[in-house]
């Protein structure tokens, strides 16, 4: 399907828009504008920590070793009496 993006400044426009689309079955989306800051350097493509662009679980291995502890008193630690 074809899109077209127009660039409006006033919210009547934009109710004139829609008034014509439901006459001629068009779909209009409003997109938001981003509140996230626009910082040139950096992209949102790249996360800021290292482990994350080059993970490696092996890492984790053995944290558990020679410790005497289940599943469950793991998940009673961690969440006490909330579960």
């Amino acid at each position: 399907m074809p899109e077209v993006l127009i660039k409006y400044k006033s919210e009547k426009v934009l109710k004139a828009l829609y008034d014509l689309a439901k006459i001629f079955d068009i779909s209009i989306e409003k997109q938001v504008k981003s509140t996230l800051p626009n910082n040139n350097e950096k992209s949102l493509d790249k996360p800021p920590i290292t482990f994350a662009q080059n993970p490696d679980v092996t890492a984790l291995a053995g944290i558990w070793a020679g410790r005497d502890i289940s599943l469950a008193e793991l998940r009673k630690e961690a969440w006490g009496d909330r579960i």
